[in-house]
């Protein structure tokens, strides 16, 4: 008889763990918390002057045991020094690249200045790519009084529209406090992570800001914003194929958004395919037609490929729509007197032969 009760008692407790194993399963991934920013460490202890090994911290736990870096509790903390340190260590980078760049550009001989001015008369810089800030621009859903008094503690969507208007107004510390705050109630709350990405790339630490909306297209891959975005931080740091990538996503997700067709076409402009940043301004054009810079971009590529007409006509339609640019007219001026230099020299060729 005690025999069969410890049977009993054993498949009773396989039956549980294995019911226990299942029910930790989960179909997505969970974000770490907190997305932005890392929880404040408290600093290490003081070091004897005899003591110089590094790795007696690691040594003393346990194999197959790692430090568990997830903040014990829901709260989420500010942004850390540490990343910022980063951002300062990149703006040095930076300030010493462009005197390089500033001591490069005066040893320029007179003749490469000449190839330069030519250069630019061919066709003129294009602008930079447009960032997504449509999010900023989406109107406040009208809440009920009895809904205002309610505790935001609880709420994500409370913080996340405080982030937006803090974002707004370029205080980004306190945009990304609040976003934190809305993934701690909600870590799959992916327009809150999508704010605070955007303010991370507002504040221009690339390299995070990458980091953060690849993780971000990859819990949300049909997010079209957050691919736009992602493209414009890839070819800003030089890495062309991976924009593409991304652009191309975007457009795929939603081929009626016209910012993914104008930054490709840009990228295609300085990658020297000039046929396929025609296409995608063409279709710039078509959803929308009276994007002055669509017309200008479209008149530079006409200019390199040397249908001067053709270029004219753009930058004609680009200075109607505004009337104020004074890149248009610039570019307009340029190629009508190429087109003045042409017609010259067809002319006294003619009279030569005759």
């Amino acid at each position: 008889m005690s025999r069969k009760i410890a049977k009993h008692y054993v498949l009773s407790l396989c039956g549980l763990m294995l019911f226990s194993a299942g029910s930790q399963a989960q179909a997505l991934p969970m974000p770490k918390l907190p997305f932005f920013g890392k929880k404040k460490e408290a600093p290490p202890p003081a070091r004897m002057p005899e003591s110089d090994d590094s790795s007696d911290s690691e040594e003393k736990l346990p194999p197959g045991l790692q430090k568990d870096v997830r903040p014990d509790s829901m709260t989420a903390p500010d942004v850390t020094e540490g990343d910022q340190s980063e951002e300062e260590k990149g703006r040095s980078s930076d300030k010493s690249s462009n005197a390089s760049n500033s001591d490069d550009s005066e040893e320029m001989s007179e003749s490469s200045q000449e190839e330069h001015n030519d250069s630019e008369e061919r066709g003129r810089k294009l602008p930079g790519e447009k960032v997504d800030h449509s999010i900023l621009e989406e109107s406040k859903d009208l809440e009920l009084p009895e809904k205002r008094k309610e505790d935001s503690s609880v709420d994500p969507r409370k913080h996340y529209l405080i982030a937006k208007d803090l974002l707004a107004q370029k205080q980004y510390k306190a945009c990304l406090h609040e976003v934190n705050k809305a993934l701690a109630l909600n870590p799959h709350y992916w327009e809150a992570m999508y704010v605070g990405c955007l303010s991370l790339q507002l504040q221009e630490r690339n390299d995070e800001a990458i980091r953060k909306y690849r993780r971000l297209v990859r819990f949300k891959p049909d997010m079209a914003e957050a691919h736009i975005n992602l493209g414009v931080l890839l070819k800003k740091t030089g890495q062309l194929d991976e924009a593409e990538t991304a652009y191309r996503k975007a457009i795929e997700i939603n081929f009626y958004k016209v910012d993914p067709h104008y930054n490709l076409a840009n990228l295609l402009i300085e990658k020297g395919d000039l046929e396929g940043a025609l296409g995608e301004l063409k279709a710039c054009v078509k959803l929308a037609p009276r994007n002055a810079w669509v017309h200008n971009n479209l008149g530079v590529i006409y200019q390199k490929r040397n249908y001067l007409e053709e270029a004219a006509e753009e930058f004609k339609q680009a200075l109607k729509l505004e009337p104020a640019n004074r890149t248009f007219e610039h570019n307009l001026q340029s190629v009508q007197s190429l087109m003045k230099k042409k017609d010259v020299g067809a002319f006294t060729g003619k009279s030569a032969n005759g």
